[in-house]
């Protein structure tokens, strides 16, 4: 996969534990468990305005999710064995998914206006930066992962795509999940494995509606973090040597000036 397509009008709010409920079996663990994070989230999926509103309601455990009630199907998903009990049981009880289906007009539809106020007209373009992974920056190393990270970007659907020397690359691509930065702003990262040698050049393209064509920004070998940083210590180190070589100068000076002559007959009688 060479590119990232993130579709669709989708507003989603976070929570801790479950939503509209409080018996999620996740969030009840014995106090002596530690180290672990429970939540969930509750997307509005939107099409065509409110003429069809989809409600997932997702509960996650160390950011995996476990299971999802689905508002197109009536009823709680089980992703993992995990979280299977909870799906059973919550399906077999009559008023929680009434009140799962009832969140549709309550929740999504009631606070659309509110939130497409907000968010119809807001375009945000996003900043790119491309790095070489620090642990990737061997000189010698026939692979190497550099990194495209893109932020701050709004709405969420956007193009991400890479290239070297102009040739687009669709192997050895990865994307991660695009997500909230808490300001209704989104961000991602593209990362690319590829051979790197001198004199090449890597694009990080983006498409996205903010922008009125496509935002590209190049990547050259020579300009990676660890070669400025080598650059940067080699214009420090002869700038501090030209600095000790210039005072050890001037005092050497000052000392010869300093030196007080004796003519041949003053040291004769010196001498006598």
């Amino acid at each position: 996969m060479g590119a990232l397509t993130i579709p669709g009008t989708v507003i989603s709010l976070l929570f801790c534990c479950a939503l509209l409920t409080s018996d999620f079996t996740l969030c009840t663990g014995s106090p002596d468990v530690r180290d672990f994070v429970v939540g969930t989230t509750g997307e509005c999926h939107y099409l065509n305005g409110t003429q069809r509103v989809r409600l997932l309601d997702r509960y996650f455990y160390n950011q995996e999710e476990q299971l999802y009630f689905d508002s197109d199907k009536g009823k709680f998903i089980a992703k993992t064995e995990f979280g299977k009990p909870d799906a059973d049981y919550w399906n077999s009880q009559k008023e929680i998914i009434e009140q799962r289906k009832h969140a549709v007009e309550t929740f999504c539809i009631h606070d659309y206006d509110i939130i497409h106020s907000v968010t119809a007209d807001r375009r945000v373009e996003p900043k790119i930066k491309i790095s070489l992974m620090s642990q990737y920056e061997r000189p010698h190393a026939k692979q190497h992962i550099l990194l495209c990270n893109v932020n701050g970007f709004f709405p969420s659907a956007i193009e991400v795509k890479w290239y070297r020397n102009e040739e687009e690359q669709t192997e050895q691509v990865e994307f991660t999940e695009p997500h909230h930065n808490g300001d209704w702003s989104y961000q991602l990262e593209v990362m690319l494995e590829t051979e790197i040698q001198k004199g090449d050049t890597f694009t990080c393209e983006v498409h996205h509606e903010s922008l009125k064509a496509p935002y590209r920004v190049n990547w050259h070998p020579q300009s990676s973090d660890s070669a400025k940083n080598k650059m940067a210590t080699g214009i420090v180190g002869i700038v501090l040597g030209l600095v000790f070589f210039i005072v050890g100068l001037v005092i050497y000076m000052r000392g010869r000036k300093g030196q007080t002559p004796f003519p041949g007959h003053q040291n004769e009688r010196f001498l006598q």
